[in-house]
């Protein structure tokens, strides 16, 4: 068994992914990271953690509904790390438009279209499907993590978030497969889970601030459970916890962590 720990984060150069990488660092792991096309914040990322934690880190930019980007991770995995592979964390996300939907059409629906349904779908479930079959076979029995993450509304723990229903309908699939892969991967003692985030600090809000004032925004953050925003190292921290070997019995799991928001009002 190998003593090097490698993963491979999605979307792992801002944000939640940033958080997520800089506690798997802080762990041991060397890192592939994703990123779509901001080079630059993804170069930063790179020189931090690996003057920090002293890690090798590869970076691969590309978008996540592609499967090109995807074939380029691991390429990224063989040529760099002997094809080994300790930890997936697939947590690239976006809107379609680059926003989220603000209101229903003129006959009270949601949907945005088809094109928006295809892009959300690439992005969340098939490409998940798309890097849990390349990764598990570049991880060893009873050492390898898969994490994804998913958002409010998208299970029956929470009721659905109406301008929501394009990436929900992706990300409630992808909790499906989580479950799927749990069941298929628990004889190998490979782990499957997903967290469910709440508020967090990041750029990712920025639209959702501007278009309601940071006031009242804050004003929604502090009417739910913890009444305060999150960072993203306390994401990072429990996917870092999801991929030890303390959570090797923690498998087919949703974890919301977000202060009590699922609790609700």
């Amino acid at each position: 068994m190998s003593h090097s720990k490698t993963a491979l984060v999605t979307g792992g150069t801002r944000g939640i992914g940033y958080g997520i990488a800089e506690e798997l660092a802080s762990a041991g792991y060397d890192l592939v990271l994703g990123y779509q096309k901001n080079q630059e914040r993804a170069q930063e990322a790179k020189g931090h953690l690996e003057g920090a934690y002293k890690v090798r880190v590869f970076l691969v930019g590309g978008t996540t509904e592609e499967e090109a980007t995807v074939d380029a991770y691991f390429s990224c995995i063989d040529e760099n790390f002997g094809g080994k592979l300790t930890a997936l964390v697939h947590n690239a996300g976006g809107y379609w438009g680059g926003i989220a939907s603000g209101k229903p059409d003129d006959n009270g629906s949601w949907f945005q279209g088809w094109e928006a349904y295809e892009y959300y779908q690439g992005m969340y479930p098939k490409c998940f499907i798309r890097l849990v079959e390349k990764a598990v076979t570049r991880m060893e029995d009873e050492r390898g993590y898969i994490v994804t993450v998913s958002s409010p509304g998208c299970n029956n723990n929470q009721s659905p978030h109406l301008n929501y229903i394009m990436p929900g309908i992706s990300k409630s699939s992808m909790e499906y497969l989580v479950r799927h892969y749990a069941k298929q991967l628990a004889p190998r003692r490979i782990t499957c889970n997903v967290i469910i985030p709440g508020f967090a600090k990041t750029e990712a809000w920025d639209p959702m601030i501007e278009r309601m004032g940071a006031d009242r925004m804050d004003g929604f953050v502090k009417s739910y459970g913890m009444k305060r925003w999150s960072s993203p190292r306390e994401y990072g921290g429990v996917v870092a916890f999801l991929c030890s070997e303390k959570a090797a019995f923690v498998t087919g799991v949703t974890l919301p962590v977000d202060g009590g928001f699922h609790l609700g009002k």
